[in-house]
């Protein structure tokens, strides 16, 4: 893990990036001077590298709203082959030292709540939670994994100093863009494990289920809940925890 600092280092970041979204080679939303001013204007880009060859990469940039300043990271992308093998987990970790070198204590970032996988590194691994939804945030998806469909995003807020462990039951079956309100007040709600399985097998089913989906979380983080985790329930479906906010509670 290091940061790109050659021309051609960011070129390469460009072409992990579209590789590992299965974007076209004409997609706008990254080039390499982008991340080249961004290297140099206190944003982060930070290789995972396989002797000389980038296989992973992720950047960031510094943001602040009315209360914090944080540091926000656009991506983290790891090229199919080399995925499951921690280096999404490193990167991350690797764009937190840097974080935390520069006096920032916080990051955010964007996710796709059908994405559960990813939900449950964000939320159970790195210890995050999901503060905001934005229902279409970049428009309608015209390439990449989910074309034709509008893109949904979780906001995540990582605590850079925070201890990472949550002690939480493993969760019941819920069904999938259902929700299920616990007695402590936690509120579970239900998703497919596999969302690309339901995309190649039922496009409509898939339509309806994210406006489940989305109707579900714009009504919870409006009411101040946070995602706290997303765990596995059986071969089929993970489950979302959301927990009332200590600032709501």
């Amino acid at each position: 893990m290091r940061p790109l600092t050659t021309a051609a280092e960011m070129r390469a970041g460009v072409e992990v990036y579209r590789t590992a979204f299965a974007l076209s080679a004409t997609d706008p939303a990254v080039s390499p001077r982008l991340l080249a001013a961004l290297s140099r204007n206190a944003g982060s880009v930070i290789g995972a590298f396989a002797g000389e060859d980038l296989v992973g990469f992720t950047y960031g940039f510094l943001g602040s709203d009315t209360t914090t300043v944080y540091h926000y990271s656009q991506v983290a992308a790891v090229l199919p082959g080399w995925q499951g093998r921690g280096i999404g987990r490193t990167l991350k970790f690797s764009q937190r030292d840097y974080v935390l070198s520069t006096g920032v204590t916080v990051m955010r970032w964007a996710f796709d709540p059908v994405r559960t996988h990813n939900a449950h590194f964000n939320f159970d691994v790195l210890g995050a939670t999901g503060r905001w939804f934005t229902r279409d945030l970049y428009g309608v998806e015209d390439s990449g994994r989910d074309p034709g469909m509008r893109t949904d995003r979780l906001i995540v807020e990582w605590d850079l100093l925070a201890d990472a462990s949550r002690d939480l039951p493993r969760p019941p079956h819920v069904g999938w863009g259902e929700t299920r309100r616990e007695a402590g007040g936690d509120v579970l709600v239900g998703m497919p494990r596999d969302w690309d399985g339901l995309v190649a097998r039922d496009r409509a089913a898939a339509h309806h289920l994210r406006d489940d989906v989305a109707d579900a979380l714009t009504r919870l983080t409006g009411e101040g809940l946070q995602a706290i985790s997303c765990s596995v329930c059986d071969g089929h479906t993970a489950v979302y925890r959301f927990r009332p906010s200590r600032e709501e509670s």
